[in-house]
């Protein structure tokens, strides 16, 4: 019951709201009618902010060639994990570049190939043990993961989009969606995380404003999310010079794509159907796509979600949640290989450690909620003041109204009443938890 409570939680209190193409977090009510205290769903960081501020995120490391993007991974890749304010994200024990595993737990278990991974509970928000958390590496695919976080609530499932030439010709793996085709957001969703389709990353980007707008978008999710190790630059995952996350940071986002009714749902369709489509002279039959996390769906007990991917910069990259006994882990891998046991597989090893890991055991870290920064909280505090004062004004104004017996006196009061309301919404959404980007 306590984790059906977090998950109520999150999915309500903390989501996401897009406003005027910022971010914002719709603030609660408390029971006075004034915007709630924000809430953390882990303790706060273990260091004190610092009075001066931290860019966020951190500058990438200068290219070493003169191609658009890297054609290896990057021999030293760099670190994150400083927040906005100078703060250790996550606690001071994941900004080890090594392996971080809880005094007193059992043996990890062998055969785990990634450079970086994170084994976090997805309810708690404790990290139960990692390798170089906060390293900041290329995501490849995984990232598609933010693309759907970022770009779910803008796009209705039913609506019809038309795919342009330039989304049907994208670089990569692709689902093989026709230029000037009819389809569904529905469809490209699960084109984007059944086979990790670049054309439909790209056919979804423009059709909640263009790619650009979308990678402005996913940077303002992510900091919205407290993901201050990535940088986006494509919404598919392609390798660019800037384009790098951390597997804390990815399982923050994880964490909020499993919160995602949605998101699951098209995440575990194993078969999808994708339409016939005749433009001019050019026709195509329907075809299937078969989700390429159906091994890990299959042979994992309580499987959740998973999303692979790979590029030459990234090498191989995975995230995959599971749920057991109303409990849900998650882990993230970045630059892993596949050999000789699968990702999943390894997946699985890890997910196995985890749940019988003993209750006394303290985790090693924690997922931090966005950090606030003083103009942050100083607004806030401004719009519950005022807020609360409006809500004195209007519970007065409806108390007179109810007293009042010739409905022509009342009418002028409901209506001041009503009006009040509208502007509390208003400044809710004007003053609530503004994330700032650096």
């Amino acid at each position: 019951m306590r984790n059906l409570a977090r998950r109520a939680a999150l999915a309500t209190a903390g989501t996401l709201v897009l406003l005027n193409c910022g971010i914002a977090y719709a603030a609660p009510l408390n029971d006075s009618g004034a915007p709630a205290a924000p809430t953390s769903s882990a303790p706060s960081s273990s260091a004190s902010p610092s009075s001066s501020s931290h860019v966020v995120p951190p500058p990438a490391p200068t290219p070493s060639a003169s191609g658009r993007s890297p054609d290896s991974p990057d021999p030293h890749p760099p670190a994150g994990g400083i927040g906005p304010n100078g703060e250790l994200v996550g606690g001071s024990a994941l900004h080890s570049r090594g392996l971080v595993k809880p005094t007193g737990a059992p043996a990890l278990p062998a055969g785990i190939t990634a450079a970086a991974w994170t084994l976090v509970d997805l309810d708690t928000g404790a990290v139960l043990a990692a390798r170089d958390p906060h390293g900041r590496y290329q995501p490849a695919s995984i990232l598609k993961t933010l693309t759907s976080v970022t770009l779910l609530p803008l796009l209705p499932g039913t609506r019809t989009v038309t795919v342009s030439q330039s989304a049907a010709n994208a670089e990569g793996s692709a689902v093989g969606i026709v230029a000037g085709g009819k389809y569904t957001i529905d469809q490209l969703f699960k084109g984007l995380l059944l086979v990790s389709g670049n054309d439909t990353a790209a056919a979804l980007a423009e059709a909640a404003g263009g790619v650009a707008h979308t990678v402005d978008l996913m940077n303002k999710t992510a900091m919205s999310l407290g993901a201050y190790d990535t940088f986006v630059q494509t919404p598919s995952g392609l390798d660019g010079w800037q384009q790098l996350t951390s597997a804390y940071d990815m399982s923050l986002i994880l964490r909020a794509a499993v919160n995602m009714p949605r998101f699951v749902a098209y995440d575990q369709a194993r078969t999808a159907e994708m339409p016939a489509e005749k433009v001019g002279p050019l026709a195509t039959s329907p075809f299937q796509i078969t989700n390429q996390g159906n091994p890990f769906m299959d042979a994992v007990p309580g499987a959740l979600v998973s999303k692979i991917g790979y590029t030459d910069a990234a090498s191989h990259t995975y995230v995959a949640a599971t749920e057991r006994n109303g409990r849900r882990l998650g882990v993230v891998f970045l630059r892993a290989e596949r050999w000789p046991l699968d990702q999943w597989q390894q997946a699985a090893k890890l997910f196995n450690w985890g749940y019988a890991l003993p209750a006394t055991v303290a985790p090693v870290g924690h997922l931090d909620a966005a950090v606030q920064t003083p103009d942050d909280i100083r607004a806030t505090q401004s719009a519950a003041a005022s807020i609360a004062a409006r809500t004195t004004q209007e519970r007065e104004l409806l108390a007179a109204a109810t007293t009042r017996r010739q409905w022509h006196e009342d009418v002028p009061i409901i209506v001041a009443g009503l009006l009040i309301i509208a502007g509390s919404v208003v400044a809710i959404r004007r003053f609530g938890l503004h994330r700032k980007h650096g």
